[in-house]
Formats: structure tokens, C-alpha cells, sequence
């Protein structure tokens, strides 16, 4: 007689429905927190050759999901996510969906594909927060400053749910 596998969600396990939070016990190791290293935009290599850290971005190996966490101190420091697929060979601004934007001098709704889309920018941060956000098998991504990096601390990793 064959033996019948029986499925069980819990947390760890990919499910279609909510699960409810009940672990709430120590963690005995925990993974050390990394950081990525923010460079100028035009730093960024297309070649993907580059000696210097962070100018080639970091490879996601075909995720979903960028989990960002962003901590800064209120200066006016910018971070902005450019995406890189191999199929193109160039870097480029990432953009997010963010739903039907409305235009500020008609109050009417935008009707074009690029008043949709709103660019992946962060500025003047206080604190500490996190995102995630879809990349949908962008190949690697570019974590861009605007120039000054303060006291900004950037960490990312990726998932595929």
C-alpha cells in the first residue's frame, strides 16, 4: 500500500491563505544583517565588469520580490532602484505601478501609461522603514545616491513569494 502524503501549512510553507502569527518564541541564530553600497548613476556599468564594488548592482537571480529597508537620519540624502536584464544590456530607472495617478491642475485622471507609473525614488528619510517591491525577474538591480550619503544605511534581499 502506497503512502498518502498529507499537506500542512505553516509558517515557512508557501499558502493561498492567511496563517495565522503564533511563533513568538526566541530565535536561537538568526542570520547576520547585510547592507549593499549605494553608487552615482553613472557608475553603474553596463558591461558588468567593474572592479568597484556595487557598479555592476547585485544580481537577484531572477526574483520576485526586493525586500529594501532604508535608515537615515533626516538629511536630505536620495536612494533610487535601476534595473538591469541581461536580454538588454543597459541600466535603467525602475519604475513602480502605483495605480491611476490624478492630475493636479484638471483633477482628472491621467491617461497615459507613463502617468501611472511612479519612479522607484526615496528622499529625505527620518528613521528606519522597509518596502517591499515588486522586480519580477529583473536581473540585477542598482541601488543609486544622489551624490551624498550621510548616515543612510541600505539593506535588500530578495524572494521568489
Amino acid at each position: 500500500m502506497s503512502e498518502v502524503h498529507k499537506y500542512s501549512a505553516g509558517l515557512g510553507t508557501r499558502t493561498r491563505r492567511p496563517l495565522a502569527l503564533e511563533n513568538n518564541t526566541a530565535v536561537a541564530s538568526k542570520q547576520t544583517a547585510t547592507t549593499v553600497t549605494p553608487v552615482a548613476a553613472a557608475a553603474l556599468n553596463d558591461n558588468l565588469n567593474d572592479a568597484t564594488a556595487a557598479e555592476n548592482g547585485y544580481a537577484t537571480g531572477n526574483a520576485r520580490f526586493l525586500h529594501l529597508q532604508i535608515e537615515n537620519d533626516d538629511t536630505d540624502d536620495t536612494l533610487e532602484l535601476y534595473a538591469y536584464n541581461y536580454a538588454f544590456g543597459a541600466w535603467a530607472k525602475y519604475y513602480l505601478p502605483h495605480g491611476t495617478k490624478v492630475q493636479a491642475d484638471t483633477n482628472l485622471e491621467a491617461t497615459t501609461t507613463n502617468d501611472v507609473y511612479v519612479e522607484a525614488k526615496w528622499t529625505t528619510i527620518n528613521g528606519k522603514f522597509m518596502v517591499v517591491i515588486p522586480i519580477h525577474g529583473i536581473d540585477r538591480i542598482g541601488f543609486v545616491h544622489d551624490g551624498s550619503l550621510n548616515d543612510m544605511v541600505v539593506r535588500a534581499a530578495v524572494s521568489t513569494f
